[in-house]
């Protein structure tokens, strides 16, 4: 039997190349739905070691800078107060700390105090080394870039502390005679 001329015969070919088009098309969503969240979560976890880092860094110099000046008094539990000029040294070096404004909210100060074996100079007319340790802790806050409703928090507080030996020097007291 021959065609009709004027009509196209159906070829099995082009139904079945219409087909593969539409399967690739499937295909790519259904990868797409996998590959997508794998791709926030990358981004998420460069972002958080990025803060993490910070927030350590930062916690890091403070106590570095804090640890040469001279220590003040100390409440019962070894922390300092605000007006202590240790604690203001640490939070100046945490203020200059860099960030990522709206995804990395921070770091702060939190606390700033000596270790509980920290001594002062025996003998004060002569000076000499403070011994101990100053201890400091920061917090900086993490906004997730991507997140997922039911399945990953919307914000994230990480906490640094790090303690550095005590470096100060009390200078001998001249008395006149």
């Amino acid at each position: 039997m021959q065609g009709i001329p004027g009509r196209r015969r159906a070829s099995k070919h082009g139904v079945s190349a219409r087909l593969g088009r539409g399967q690739q098309l499937v295909e790519l969503a259904a990868g797409l739905l996998v590959l997508i969240p794998i791709f926030l979560l990358i981004i998420d976890m460069v972002v958080f070691y990025l803060a993490a880092t910070l927030n350590d860094n930062a916690c890091r110099d403070a106590a570095r800078a804090a640890s040469v000046v001279q220590p003040v008094t100390a409440d019962g539990s070894g922390n300092l107060p605000a007006s202590s000029p240790i604690r203001q040294r640490a939070d100046s070096v945490v203020r200059k700390m860099q960030h990522l404004d709206g995804y990395i909210i921070g770091p702060r100060l939190v606390n700033v105090s000596l270790s509980p074996d920290f001594k002062r100079p025996t003998n004060l007319l002569l000076g000499g080394n403070f011994e101990g340790s100053v201890e400091v802790r920061t917090q900086v806050d993490y906004k997730l870039p991507a997140t997922i409703p039911g399945i990953l928090p919307q914000q994230v507080t990480l906490t640094s502390q790090q303690s550095f030996p005590l470096t100060a020097v009390l200078g001998p007291q001249i008395v006149p005679l």
